[in-house]
């Protein structure tokens, strides 16, 4: 369990990224906040290969 932890921690999994929407405005962007949808669906994608990686090595450990 502490793999998923990890794992999920080191994926970078965010909701909103405050940090790239600052950079965003900062240098002029029209819509800074357009962003949001796809980190959303980036940072998902990469923690659930993430944890479909760590179930699998979980998992053939076992066997």
């Amino acid at each position: 369990m502490r793999c998923v932890f990890l794992i999920i921690n080191i994926s970078s999994l965010q909701l909103i990224p405050v940090n790239m929407i600052a950079y965003r405005s900062q240098y002029g962007s029209g819509n800074p906040a357009m962003i949001i949808g796809p980190a959303i669906v980036a940072t998902a994608v990469s923690t659930l290969v993430a944890v479909l990686y760590c179930k699998c090595m979980d998992r053939k450990q076992k066997v």
